[in-house]
Order: structure tokens, then sequence, then C-alpha cells
């Protein structure tokens, strides 16, 4: 296994970041955010923020990527990768709702589905009640 050497840091290539594994997951909003990651003019929140402000009521993202193609709407832009600090290996099925038994992913995907922002679940254009978060491999 190869290990790069930053100032201050090490990261153990491919999976670890100072010890800790990263479980990635791809955030498909169904809708172009590429040139949504930035709050308008008029103080609305970008929706790709407010995915990522969900995600980290309950884990930490550790690493973005570019907006990239998504599967719901095979359009460049619409979907966006992500690594989660996951302590000790992957996520497993559990009941991270304290309601039913389900994996990281839904569990992440529940999060995101449940934002609103002024009383409705579309924030510039995109539709968060309708994104999907699937589990992502490298």
């Amino acid at each position: 296994m190869a290990t790069l050497t930053k100032k201050n840091e090490a990261v153990s290539l491919p999976f670890f970041k100072n010890g800790v594994t990263l479980q990635f997951f791809t955030i498909d909003f169904n809708n172009t955010v590429t040139s949504l990651v930035s709050a308008t003019s008029t103080g609305t929140p970008s929706p790709v923020y407010k995915a990522f402000e969900a995600i980290q009521q309950q884990t930490s993202i550790e690493v973005m990527g570019v907006a990239t193609t998504g599967t719901a709407n095979p359009q460049p832009g619409t979907a966006i990768r992500v690594g989660i600090a996951a302590l000790g290996g992957a996520y497993p099925t559990d009941d991270y709702d304290n309601t039913n038994q389900e994996s990281m992913a839904k569990n992440l995907q529940d999060l995101i589905q449940a934002v609103t922002y002024n009383g409705s679940s579309t924030i510039q254009g995109v539709n968060m009640a309708v994104t999907t978060v699937t589990n992502f491999s490298l």
C-alpha cells in the first residue's frame, strides 16, 4: 500500500485517511447542479449545500467530487460523489433513523429528501424529494 505524506497529514492509498475508512456515495439530484453550488443573489441556498448540510448532521464529508453524470437523469452535472468518514470500516445496515434497518446510502437519501427551504422541497429548481444516494466504488 502506497503512502503519501503531506504537511501534518498522511494518506494511505486507496481508502484510508489518517486511519479513517472512507465510504463513497453518489448523490444524484436528477437535475443539473453544476451552476448551483452557491446561494443566489436573493439568498436562496444551493441545493448542493443543503444536501451536504443534511449529511453533516450524522457524519463527516471528507471528500467531495465535481459534478458528474447521474443515472436518474443521465446528463452531465446532475450528480456529485462524496467520501464519508466511516470509523472501523464501511457503515453496516443499521437503524440510523431509530425506526428501521437500512443501508447508510438509504439513510443519507432520507436525510436529503427531507430537506426543505421556505417550506418547499424544491430549491433553485432541484426537487430534493427525488434525490437519490447510492454506494460508489473507486
